[in-house]
């Protein structure tokens, strides 16, 4: 009987004491978004993502909430015509994701090259900026249609858990390699990934 009290006791009591309290801070179509508290399991996480579109920054985003084990990402994804930056920060304590993590700055060239798309023409190639020492192809699936891109990456991007956005009706997968071009030259169609890569890193930590 002392045993069965004890497995209870546990089974009650040490799962709240692996719950963290954190904030969680969604943006909507404004860009704006309230602190309010949530439960994580694991850590929680602050994000800084923006968005350029041919040089020219585009948008700036900022989202607090929970990130599991290998989803904090700080570096940035470049197809070319887009460049995405992230810049999170996880902790492990109590409402430890107050503070909003600064934009990454704009880096220049690093003598790296990969292939990237435009349009169905994906023997193009993109000049690698900063850390982006990993040429990468994506392979994303949306709503049934299975897309692909190509482009210049920082190594933290190499780990990202597609997992994580399934309930947004996203999954898919990234290869990363190191060394010019070697991610290969390819025919494929990118406008629609091209809108849908921001939304992808952006719902890492919902």
């Amino acid at each position: 009987m002392r045993l069965q009290v004890t497995l209870l006791l546990v089974g009650v009591l040490f799962p709240k004491a692996l719950t963290l309290r954190c904030y969680e801070c969604i943006p909507g179509l404004s860009g704006q978004c309230t602190n309010t508290q949530t439960y994580c399991s694991y850590q929680c996480a602050s994000e800084t993502t923006v968005t350029y579109i041919g040089g020219v920054q585009s948008r700036e985003v900022h989202l607090k909430g929970c990130a599991e084990a290998g989803q904090c990402v700080t570096g940035s994804l470049n197809v070319g015509l887009m460049k995405t930056t992230v810049n999170s920060k996880c902790c492990s304590t109590d409402l430890c994701n107050s503070n909003k993590p600064p934009a990454l700055p704009q880096r220049s060239p690093n003598g790296k090259k990969c292939y990237a798309c435009a349009d169905d023409d994906c023997s193009r190639t993109v000049n690698c900026e900063g850390d982006e020492d990993q040429c990468v192809s994506a392979r994303v699936n949306v709503g049934g249609a299975q897309l692909k891109m190509k482009g210049c990456a920082s190594r933290s991007y190499c780990s990202v858990d597609f997992s994580s956005v399934k309930s947004t009706g996203i999954s898919g997968s990234m290869s990363c390699c190191e060394g010019n071009l070697c991610n290969g030259a390819e025919g494929v169609k990118l406008s629609l990934l091209i809108m849908l890569v921001p939304l992808i890193f952006s719902t890492l930590f919902i």
